[in-house]
């Protein structure tokens, strides 16, 4: 079995979505913004608040979908109680811990490292990292890496952010002639959006935190191959199926991927913001230069579908040797 890292970056056309709001102000809910520098053709450097989907929103969806991956792998991945049901408190202190793994750290601790024990037993907590922050901080980085998807350059000047008019309660009925229809506002936004996240292997069922233990594998050969399969098939997943943001029930957005490059490499090897156009001539440009026995795969039309099925498939096999 190889280690790989894998790198994707992509751009995704998202049509009237809310897929990352913060507050409510009274009945109006806010979708999120963001601080955009970006220079103009006189040189000189503007900001725009822009509207956003936050890293912390891209990766719950994805871990979610890890947890569900897990569940269903035959034999089925471990999983802490509250990872199992996409609640992702991460073992941050012993109330915690005691709930996810249903019984006390000092029960089953022994000397043991708390990081063993807990990447021993939850891939999601493996994968994705915690902080357990009592007595003794442990902390365990996350094995992938994303970021905010925020409009394209050429995207950044026109994008509108527009609050919907909608209303609860039927006319007729007693609940109106008494309070009235309950008028709310939703803000909705559309544009050509970057897409990033990075993956890892390495440290995937090893030890991380402490200096004397570093790099100790606490699971089986077998089962840590499985995880990284897991963590593979799950990126496939949340691109192929959209499995990130919120607030998909009523506001489900119209997607449409027009680019993406996922590269597998050796070493890390990243590729290129698709912030602006010619991030692909730009991957093909660093390939020419940077090798780390990487391979890039692109999409620039067609069934995209097939192409990121066909490209996981190929870093499997990679993985596999």
């Amino acid at each position: 079995m190889k280690d790989v890292f894998v790198s994707i970056r992509g751009r995704v056309l998202l049509n009237a979505e809310a897929l990352n709001m913060t507050e409510s102000v009274g009945n109006y809910v806010k979708h999120r913004r963001v601080p955009m520098v970006i220079r103009e053709d006189d040189g000189t450097y503007v900001v725009y608040f822009v509207p956003a989907i936050s890293g912390e929103s891209v990766a719950h969806g994805f871990q979610k979908i890890i947890s569900e991956k897990s569940k269903e792998a035959d034999p089925p991945l471990p999983l802490c109680k509250l990872c199992e049901k996409g609640i992702f408190l991460k073992s941050s202190n012993s109330s915690i811990f005691k709930e996810s793994f249903g019984t006390s750290l000092s029960k089953v601790r022994d000397g043991a490292d708390i990081e063993e024990i807990i990447v021993g037993n939850c891939v999601v907590e493996d994968i994705g990292g915690f902080l357990y922050a009592e007595k003794e901080n442990i902390k365990r980085t996350s094995n992938f890496f994303t970021g905010y998807m925020v409009p394209t350059q050429e995207s950044l000047r026109n994008v509108v952010i527009e609050p919907q008019l909608h209303s609860r309660y039927a006319l007729g009925t007693k609940f109106v002639r008494e309070k009235g229809q309950m008028l709310y506002y939703v803000e909705i936004t559309s544009s050509l959006y970057t897409f990033s996240i990075d993956m890892d292997t390495r440290y995937i069922g090893k030890l991380t935190f402490n200096i004397d233990t570093a790099g100790k594998q606490v699971v089986s050969g077998d089962e840590r191959r499985r995880r990284i399969e897991v963590l593979l098939d799950s990126v496939k997943t949340l691109l192929v199926e959209n499995g990130f943001g919120a607030k998909k029930t009523r506001f489900l957005p119209i997607v449409d991927w027009e680019s993406i490059v996922i590269a597998a490499s050796d070493k890390p090897w990243v590729v290129p913001s698709p912030f602006t156009r010619d991030y692909i001539e730009r991957t093909r440009k660093k390939l020419e230069k940077i090798s780390y026995n990487t391979d890039i795969y692109i999409f620039e039309g067609g069934s995209f579908e097939a192409f990121v099925a066909d490209a996981i498939e190929n870093i499997k096999r990679r993985v596999a040797g």
